[in-house]
């Protein structure tokens, strides 16, 4: 008897268990503007799947079953659905809570209160202004995508459509692609020149579905008849108005764009605005005010040209030298990392805006430095970006045979990586490439690529709010500051204002006589006129290289060379002291160190 209890008390424990963790999904089956089934209460169970969810709702309702469905290794497949619609196949999709899942019907385990849609008809579809053009003819196609909630079709933005041909591998599933181009605003691509052949217009990546293309070749007209030529279709541009109204957008009450990343690049690229004052100002404030630690390398070289583009001495700001801290890592060969020639390029754009020349050894070395790390297809670190960013550091160089060499071997790189579309990958790399292009006093525009410019590219991009189509809302600011800085028509140099080397600090000395065979032995004698027009000796001493770089009145290179004056012919004999010639040279000599 005790056992029995036993059982009817786990009994109901399970299923009081069941009725506790039993809870309701919303399910909805479209077919066009048919709903099939739909419902806001489909029990479930902890496990349950959207295929389970599908199997309930089937035995509830007798109007409609699946009809197919199909098992494979990746998961289960709803291949045909019968209902008052018909019986529809092959294209059923499905989404939880308003997304497109990875897993298959039998593997997505659902929740509580989560809303499952089900309808029959592709994601995507692409329309195209005629499926039987002329090899002269321009071909508009618009991209779009099934609102399955309200059975309507709008249009698709930030995706590239391809013209496309079977690929003749059996293997592959991957088709030839002939031409593509990414859409603009208005979820059209324009294409033209197509060659006379077959084609299947889709979506990348997967390109399904597709519409048929058939281009065919214009009968050349009998007795001199005129060919009409189509005009020529009006590319997107890019609005630095619209893009600028996004970036102030951005601004936080602070005056900053975020990260210091944001804001550096996008203090570079509000130099060129004329509107915009009082958020300008506020940008400049935070500047000022901003108080950096631990930076890496090139995040001082970033800050100094935003500094410099805002109009801020980098030398002195808020307490802190920033052209020290690059100074400070040259090595005597090159800056900061001896495995990367990033912190050099940047080194190289921004001492060249601080009267440092090519003259100096430092500029010589950091330029040897880049120059060897070109490689042999012209590119720096096999990178668009740098390759720009390169060509900008060292395009002040120009009159020299090596670094034109080089310039030429990189904009043949460039060349060489420039897409069908005109652009060179993705806004960033174009933005980057265009300051390159730009520091070859050339125009982006006369950049051709299939009829196509590096403008058009970043034109088909620029997304509706005004910035860089990217869903990754703190990177589209730094992508779209990169944009406006280029499109400027200025480099990063021209950009950047220019500031003067603070003067260094030169040692307080007395005037003494030395004995002429005593002076013969010194090291090394060169004359020169000091401020008040007398002729000086000045005697050079070395030090120690590590003693140097503890001397900061001394210049900002790891200068071994210290500066001692002593009178000229004209001076008065000292008279007889306590000390000794020997004794005062001694003291004038170990004083300044």
């Amino acid at each position: 008897m005790k056992k029995i209890i036993k059982v009817l008390f786990v009994l109901t424990i399970l299923f009081t268990s069941f009725s506790v963790f039993a809870v309701d999904v919303s399910l909805t089956i479209r077919d066009g503007n048919t709903f099939i089934f739909q419902t806001a209460n489909v029990p479930i169970q902890p496990g349950d799947t959207v295929l389970t969810v599908l199997n309930n709702a089937d035995q509830a309702d007798s109007s409609w079953n699946i009809s197919d469905l199909q098992h494979y290794s990746f998961g289960d497949y709803i291949k045909c659905i019968t209902s008052p619609a018909g019986n529809h196949c092959d294209n059923w999709q499905y989404t939880v809570n308003g997304f497109y899942p990875l897993a298959s019907v039998d593997q997505n385990i659902v929740s509580a209160n989560d809303f499952i849609y089900l309808y029959f008809g592709p994601q995507n579809r692409v329309n195209l202004s005629s499926n039987n053009i002329k090899t002269t003819d321009i071909l508009t196609v618009t991209a779009e995508k099934y609102n399955y909630q309200n059975n309507a079709w709008v249009i698709k933005i930030g995706v590239t459509l391809g013209l496309t041909q079977p690929n003749p591998d059996p293997n592959s599933w991957t088709p030839i692609e002939v031409q593509t181009n990414a859409v603009d605003g208005n979820g059209q691509a324009i294409f033209s020149s197509i060659p006379a052949g077959s084609y299947n217009v889709g979506i990348q990546p997967d390109y399904f579905p597709t519409e048929v293309l058939t281009v065919t070749t214009p009968p050349i007209p009998a007795g001199g008849g005129i060919i009409f030529n189509p005009p020529t279709p009006v590319k997107a541009k890019f609005d630095l108005q619209k893009a600028l109204e996004f970036l102030i957008s951005q601004q936080k009450e602070n005056g900053s764009f975020g990260e210091d990343l944001y804001t550096d690049w996008t203090a570079v690229a509000l130099t060129e605005a004329t509107d915009f004052q009082s958020q300008k100002e506020k940008l400049i404030q935070y500047l000022k005010e901003l108080k950096t630690n631990n930076y890496q390398l090139t995040d001082y070289e970033r800050h100094a040209m935003a500094l410099m583009a805002a109009g801020l001495n980098p030398y002195d700001i808020n307490g802190e030298n920033y052209i020290k801290k690059i100074i400070d890592s040259f090595d005597g060969k090159q800056f900061g990392d001896k495995d990367k020639d990033n912190d050099d390029i940047f080194a190289l754009i921004v001492l060249q805006n601080l009267e440092f020349t090519k003259e100096e050894k430092m500029i010589k070395d950091d330029v040897t430095f880049i120059l060897n790390n070109q490689k042999k297809d012209g590119s720096w670190d096999e990178s668009i970006d740098m390759t720009g960013a390169g060509m900008e550091a060292l395009s002040f160089l120009n009159a020299d045979e090596q670094v034109k060499n080089a310039l030429t071997k990189a904009k043949e790189f460039l060349k060489q990586n420039q897409k069908n579309d005109g652009g060179f990958g993705n806004v960033s790399s174009t933005a980057w490439a265009i300051e390159g292009i730009l520091a070859l006093s050339e125009k982006p525009e006369n950049w051709i690529k299939n009829d196509n410019s590096p403008l058009d590219y970043l034109g088909i991009n620029q997304d509706i709010d005004g910035g860089t189509k990217n869903d990754d809302k703190k990177s589209k600011i730094w992508e779209t500051a990169y944009v406006v800085s280029a499109l400027s028509g200025k480099t990063w140099n021209q950009i950047m204002q220019k500031f003067e080397k603070p003067k260094p600090v030169n040692p307080i000395s007395e005037e003494i006589i030395i004995p002429k065979k005593i002076e013969e032995k010194l090291p090394e004698k060169i004359i020169a006129k000091n401020t008040a027009k007398k002729t000086v000796r000045i005697v050079k001493i070395s030090k120690p290289k590590k003693e140097i770089q503890k001397t900061e009145e001394l210049s900002f290179q790891n200068t071994a060379t210290v500066i001692n004056a002593v009178t000229d012919s004209s001076a008065q004999k000292i008279e007889p002291t306590k000390k000794s010639w020997f004794r005062i040279l001694l003291d004038k000599i170990f004083s300044i160190f």
